[in-house]
C-alpha cells in the first residue's frame, strides 16, 4: 500500500459489502479476512491478531476472545493500522462455527475513532440526495413491515415534509375514504397496496389521484417500488412516485400544481393548503377517534402561528426585495428545524403557521418553539445593526386545549398577543390554568352572539334606522351610533373631521389623547385599508410593523380593538373618519353584523354630507 493512501472508514467502506470482518481460529490467527480488514492493517494476510493489539491490551484480548460462548460479545481495544497509528476500536465477536480441528469464530471491527468522520459524509451524502430529490419536488414511499409503518414523503431543496406517517391498510382507507383516488382507479390502488403489503420484488402502478395537489387535480401518478436490503440485513419496500408525462401535454402541469398548494417566496405550503391540510388533519382524528382507523396517525397535534418581528423596518429602509429575501430565509430555516417533524405554511404577509406532529407533551413543544425563537434570531444575528429580525409564537395543542381548528387557531393567535405584549422575541403556549380566564373574556362576541339570534336582531332594528332616515337624518344617524356603543360593547364612538382630523363628536367614554386623529394620514394606516376605506383590527399591537404611527396612538388611548372607517371617497387626503373602539387589554374579534351595522353608519352619515352639504352632526 503506497504511503500516500488514506484510510478512512467512510460511508462507502461503512455499508454491509464492505464492513472489516475476519475469522479467526483457536490461536487469534486470520484465517480468513475481507479486503477492508487487510487493508486497515496493511494487506496483511493470515497474520495473528495479538501482533496488531496494544503490547498492555495483549492478555486482555485473548481473555476477551476466550470467553466467547457462542452469544454476540463486544469489546474496545486499541490496535495499529497500516500508518503505524494506535486507534480505538469496536470489536465484535459473533456466529461461532465448529470445524473438526477448531473453534473459529468470526470478527468484526470498527475504528471508533473513525465514527466522527463517518457520520459527517453519511449526513452530507443524505444533504445531497435530499438536495437533487428537491430540484423536482420528488415525492418518495417506504414500508416497514416490521412496525407496519407506511410513510410517504414530499422533498423540497431544504427540507423534507412527511405527508402520511401510519399503517399501510390505513393509509389505503384514509386515500380512498377522504376521496384522493379516481374512482374508476380504486382497483388498482387496492392492488398497489397489495404489492406492497406482500413485499414484492419491483412493481409499477399508474393510479389517477389528487394527493399532490389535496383534491384540487386529479393527476396520472406512477407509483414504482422495490424490496431494499437495510445494513442490518432486514428489508423494506421503497418507491418514488412520478407524474405520467404521457398523460398531459401541458408542460406547465408542475408548476400549476405548485401554485396551487405552495407559496412561491418562501418554499412553504400557501395559506389555503395548510388550512385544508390542518382541518383534515383534525378531521380525520375526530371521526374515527374510537377505532383503529387513526392509530399510526400524528393524534397529538400542536398549533404554531409565527409572526415576525421588527419585519416592517426591513421593508421601509431595504425595500420589498430585500424583504422578501427576508422571509424566504424563514421559510428555509423553518423547514429544516421542523424537518420531519411537522408541516409550515405562510398565511400572511410576515406570519407562518406551523403543524408539528406528535407532540406528546408541554416539554417537546417546548423544545420545538425554543429552537424555532432561538434559531430565527441567530439567522439574522449579524445582518442589521440598529434592530434584530426575531419571532413571537403563540401555540394551542390538538385535543388537549380544543377539538376543531378554528378554536385551536384562535387560542394560538391569543398566545400570539401576549408573546407581543410582553415585547416580542418570546413564545407563549396555552396553558389552561394561567391563560383561560383572559382568554374567555376575548372569545369572538360573534360566536356568543349568533346564539341568541342577535344579527337576526340588528337586521330589524337597522331596517327601522333606515326608516327614520328618511324622516330626521342627524337623529337617526345620532341614535344608531348610540346603538352601536351601547349594544355591541364598545368603549367609544368617535367622529374625527377636517384637514387635521379634529375629534367632532363622541358618543360614550373620551378617551385619552383622542383630540385628533391625524395618524389616518400616514401611508401604514392607508396601505391597511387597501382600497376598502375601512379597517377592523382585533388586536391592534398586531400591525406596530405595518403603521407604526396607528399603532401608537391606539396604544396612547387605550384601545386593543378598533374599527375604522374613511368618510368621504378621497383616500388621498382623508377629511373625515369614524370610529368604533374597545379598549383593554383583551383582544375580541369583530363580529360580522358588527362591522357591517358600523360601515351603515358610515354611509348614512355620508349620504347626510352629500345631501345637506355640512359635516357631521349637531
Amino acid at each position: 500500500m503506497s504511503d500516500n493512501t488514506i484510510y478512512v472508514d467512510d460511508y462507502e467502506r461503512s455499508n454491509r459489502l464492505n464492513r472489516r470482518i475476519a475469522t479467526i481460529d483457536a490461536y487469534y490467527l486470520a484465517i480468513v479476512a475481507n479486503k477492508p480488514f487487510t487493508e486497515y492493517f496493511g494487506d496483511t494476510r493470515f497474520s495473528n491478531l495479538t501482533e496488531f493489539v496494544a503490547e498492555e491490551e495483549k492478555i486482555n484480548l485473548m481473555d476477551f476472545i476466550d470467553s466467547y460462548e457462542g452469544q454476540e460479545l463486544k469489546g474496545i481495544f486499541h490496535f495499529k493500522n497500516y500508518k503505524g497509528e494506535m486507534r480505538l476500536n469496536l470489536i465484535t465477536l459473533f456466529a461461532q462455527k465448529t470445524s473438526s480441528a477448531r473453534s473459529e469464530i468470526n470478527i468484526e471491527m470498527v475504528d471508533v475513532e473513525s465514527l466522527a468522520n463517518i457520520n459527517e459524509l453519511i449526513l452530507d451524502d443524505i444533504k445531497k440526495g435530499r438536495a437533487l430529490f428537491g430540484l423536482t419536488k420528488e415525492y418518495t414511499f417506504t414500508y416497514d413491515m416490521t412496525d407496519d409503518i407506511f410513510k410517504m414523503c414530499r422533498y423540497d431543496i431544504f427540507s423534507k415534509d412527511t405527508l402520511y406517517k401510519m399503517s399501510l391498510i390505513q393509509w389505503r382507507e384514509f386515500m380512498i375514504n377522504e376521496g384522493f383516488i379516481a374512482e374508476s382507479d380504486i382497483g388498482l390502488f387496492k392492488n398497489l397496496v397489495g404489492q406492497i403489503l406482500s413485499y414484492e420484488q419491483s412493481f409499477s402502478a399508474k393510479i389517477t389521484t389528487s394527493m399532490r395537489t389535496q383534491k384540487q387535480i386529479m393527476e396520472k401518478l406512477i407509483f414504482t417500488g422495490m424490496v431494499y436490503n437495510k445494513y442490518n440485513g432486514d428489508k423494506i419496500v421503497i418507491g418514488r412516485i412520478l407524474t405520467d408525462e404521457n398523460a398531459h401535454t401541458n408542460s406547465n402541469l408542475i408548476e400549476m400544481i405548485s401554485d396551487l398548494s405552495y407559496d412561491a417566496l418562501t418554499g412553504v405550503y400557501n395559506k389555503k393548503t395548510i388550512t385544508e391540510y390542518a382541518k383534515s388533519l383534525i378531521s380525520a382524528n375526530n371521526d374515527h377517534k374510537h377505532d383503529n382507523y387513526m392509530d399510526s396517525y400524528p393524534t397529538n397535534l400542536a398549533i404554531l402561528i409565527l409572526d415576525v418581528d421588527n419585519f416592517k423596518k426591513v421593508n421601509d429602509l431595504y425595500g420589498h426585495m430585500y424583504g422578501d429575501k427576508i422571509l424566504a430565509r424563514i421559510g428555509r430555516k423553518l423547514k429544516e428545524i421542523i424537518g420531519d417533524g411537522g408541516v409550515i405554511g405562510r398565511i400572511g404577509g410576515d406570519e407562518f403557521l406551523i403543524i408539528l406532529f406528535d407532540i406528546t407533551d408541554e416539554n417537546l413543544l417546548r423544545g420545538y418553539l425554543r429552537a424555532v425563537r432561538t434559531q430565527i434570531k441567530w439567522e439574522f444575528i449579524n445582518d442589521f445593526a440598529d434592530f434584530n429580525i426575531t419571532c413571537s409564537i403563540g401555540s394551542s395543542i390538538y385535543p388537549k386545549d380544543a377539538s376543531n381548528y378554528d378554536e385551536l387557531f384562535r387560542i394560538a393567535d391569543f398566545c400570539l398577543y401576549i408573546a407581543k405584549e410582553k415585547g416580542r422575541d418570546r413564545y407563549v403556549f396555552y396553558r389552561k390554568e394561567i391563560h383561560e380566564e383572559a382568554y374567555i373574556k376575548s372569545i369572538t362576541s360573534a360566536d356568543k352572539k349568533n346564539v341568541s339570534g342577535r344579527e337576526v336582531n340588528e337586521l330589524r332594528y337597522i331596517s327601522k334606522v333606515i326608516e327614520h332616515f328618511a324622516k330626521n337624518k342627524r337623529q337617526a344617524i345620532s341614535d344608531l351610533l348610540t346603538h352601536i356603543q351601547e349594544t355591541f360593547n364598545v368603549d367609544s364612538v368617535n367622529i374625527y373631521r377636517g384637514e387635521n382630523l379634529e375629534l367632532y363628536r363622541t358618543f360614550g367614554q373620551v378617551l385619552d389623547n383622542s383630540s385628533n386623529a391625524l395618524y389616518a394620514k400616514s401611508p401604514g394606516f392607508k396601505s391597511m385599508l387597501c382600497e376598502k376605506m375601512f379597517l377592523e383590527s382585533s388586536f391592534v399591537g398586531r400591525v406596530a410593523d405595518v403603521a407604526p404611527e396607528f399603532s401608537e396612538a391606539m396604544h396612547q388611548r387605550n384601545v386593543i380593538c378598533t374599527i375604522q372607517i374613511v368618510l368621504g371617497n378621497d383616500m388621498n387626503n382623508i377629511t373625515g373618519l369614524l370610529t368604533i373602539d374597545k379598549v383593554g387589554n383583551a383582544p375580541q374579534k369583530w363580529a360580522e353584523y358588527e362591522i357591517q351595522t358600523s360601515l351603515i353608519a358610515a354611509y348614512l352619515i355620508n349620504v347626510l354630507i352629500a345631501d345637506e352639504d355640512r359635516p357631521y352632526l349637531k
